[in-house]
């Protein structure tokens, strides 16, 4: 086990990447639509379905930017950020969300790639939440209940600590 220095923190560094939360974001859409679609309902079930439509694009991009925000203020304590501007600009989806996290000397690194499956499940659930709330509210809540499931494991993943390793000297 590498000597580290007392109280030297970890950087971890969260990489959404946007193409794939878009391409998540659209096929849970497309699969949810199909499994409930009929002889009757294929209208409704077509709006329910998100797409790169500019119109479609830029309310599921808001809702991404709302919830990414909240999962920076969740992490508040970790972040390695020194931002002091916000505006209320719409997020264009041209470059990924990324988490820049000093986590403290114990974090238990395993937890790492659970840290960035977990922001990225409450990203999308929350913007497929959104999506409902326009196209289809008998499922809304189902996905912001999921959204809030993975907040939580955001919050368990981020609080892994390691044991204490036994000195060797």
């Amino acid at each position: 086990m590498p000597k580290t220095t007392l109280g030297a923190k970890k950087p971890v560094t969260v990489t959404i990447k946007i193409s794939w939360l878009l391409y998540d974001i659209m096929n849970e859409t497309f699969l949810r639509g199909r499994t409930i679609q009929n002889k009757d309902n294929h209208k409704e079930v077509a709006s329910m379905f998100a797409s790169e439509d500019e119109e479609n694009r830029e309310k599921i991009l808001r809702s991404v930017k709302r919830a990414f925000a909240e999962v920076q203020t969740e992490l508040g304590e970790y972040l390695n950020e020194n931002g002091t501007v916000s505006d209320n600009s719409n997020y264009d989806g041209e470059h990924d969300l990324i988490l820049n996290l000093t986590m403290p000397s114990n974090f238990n690194e395993a937890a790492t790639m659970g840290v960035g499956e977990a922001v990225h499940a409450y990203l999308a659930n929350v913007a497929i939440a959104d999506w409902y709330m326009v196209t289809n509210k008998a499922d809304a809540d189902q996905y912001y209940a999921m959204a809030n499931r993975y907040m939580e494991l955001v919050r368990q993943t981020v609080s892994k600590r390691s044991r204490p390793a036994r000195p060797t000297d």
